[in-house]
């Protein structure tokens, strides 16, 4: 085609669905993104300053390339995602991790276990006024 363009075809819907090589495929809508890039997630690790006594929180763990590393930084890595077939992917892939270093999270129930633990706070908290 001239000019280097590419048509679309008409009556295809574009999908918003990018496909892994696990056979998951990303919600880019959602903001799903795959960290692939080793050196990218050394340096993510490297800069973050993180101490071999920290628990870090990692929000969006998708398949858990950084969760490797992070675990190999820290103390612990509690990691809390939105996908439920993500959260399955990161339980095969670091089957036998024990849950002292690792808690993976479905964030639906990972909010409402914060609300319930500040919500208790609150109340201790009050009750001693």
């Amino acid at each position: 085609m001239a000019g280097g363009k590419i048509r679309k075809e008409k009556g295809k819907p574009s999908s918003q669905h990018t496909p892994y090589q696990g056979g998951i495929s990303f919600h880019k809508s959602k903001g799903q993104h795959i960290l692939k890039n080793p050196l990218l997630v050394d340096t993510i690790v490297q800069k973050s300053g993180i101490k071999t006594t920290d628990v870090v929180l990692e929000i969006g763990p998708g398949t858990g390339n950084l969760t490797k590393k992070l675990l190999d930084a820290g103390k612990k890595v509690i990691a809390v995602e939105i996908d439920p077939r993500m959260v399955l992917e990161l339980n095969k892939r670091f089957q036998g991790t024990p849950s002292s270093r690792l808690m993976v999270s479905f964030f639906f129930f990972f909010f409402i276990v914060v609300y319930v633990v500040w919500f208790l706070l609150n109340v201790i908290n009050l009750t001693h006024l």
